[in-house]
């Protein structure tokens, strides 16, 4: 098989995008709560009712929330402060676990998942790569929705409410992680909770920061939405 490469990254690498899309696809245990955690490095601990709010939020929105589509656009934040190259696109998902993440600029990529199957195309290399998806996304963020005992895997922290926003801060348990901590910042609207920004600390201490806009919830979607065929003619990489 020929296999092409290009001769630049992307903006956050194949697997990391498809863990910020899981995360926020899959299902969130409705009982998991934050009492007991300690508050981020560098936040005092805001009033009660304040500090339980973000996570409130955060499970009325995923609990309200069965599928969404909306725009995106990422930037990367190196440990330098050094920004990249913003990129952009548009998000959809279905729970469980089924979404499309469709970077449209700089360059094209698409990020496909029916719940079971990862399918990521690169448009400038004609290259489809295909993973199981439990096994691109085990020991990663996705694990803070994916269900199960949350509790005993990370430790949640509201946050301070900042520039309108809730905020709160997933931080895994474990030492054998890809990244450091997930941040999501929701805002309480007539119509229920909105995400606005997630942004995730990997293990190379660069911060990818995402902001939603144009968000459509519960609208639902034809059948096949969430399944991708190869195009004619495309490289296809099967992982193991």
């Amino acid at each position: 098989m020929n296999v092409r490469f290009k001769s630049f990254a992307s903006p956050l690498g194949t697997v990391t995008s498809a863990l910020l899309a899981s995360v926020l696809t899959m299902a969130l245990e409705p009982h998991a709560s934050a009492q007991g955690a300690a508050p981020a490095a560098g936040h005092k601990a805001p009033a009660a009712i304040s500090q339980a709010q973000g996570v409130t939020l955060l499970d009325q929105w995923v609990r309200e929330t069965h599928n969404a589509q909306s725009d995106f656009t990422q930037t990367v934040v190196d440990e330098r402060k050094k920004s990249g190259t913003a990129s952009s696109g548009s998000f959809a998902f279905e729970r469980p676990g089924k979404f499309r993440w469709i970077y449209t600029k700089p360059y094209r990529q698409d990020i496909v998942s029916d719940g079971t199957t990862i399918w990521t195309y690169d448009h400038d290399l004609d290259q489809v790569t295909v993973s199981k998806q439990s096994q691109a996304l085990s020991g990663t963020p996705a694990l803070l929705l994916a269900g199960g005992d949350v509790g005993k895997l990370f430790t949640l922290t509201p946050l301070p409410s900042v520039g309108g926003l809730q905020w709160v801060r997933a931080v895994p348990r474990g030492t054998d992680n890809s990244f450091d901590w997930v941040r999501i910042g929701l805002r309480p609207t007539p119509q229920g909770p909105e995400l606005v920004e997630m942004q995730l600390r990997d293990a190379f201490r660069r911060t990818s920061i995402i902001v939603f806009s144009n968000i459509r919830r519960n609208q639902g979607f034809p059948a096949g939405s969430f399944h991708f065929k190869a195009p004619q003619g495309a490289s296809v990489i099967q992982q193991p």
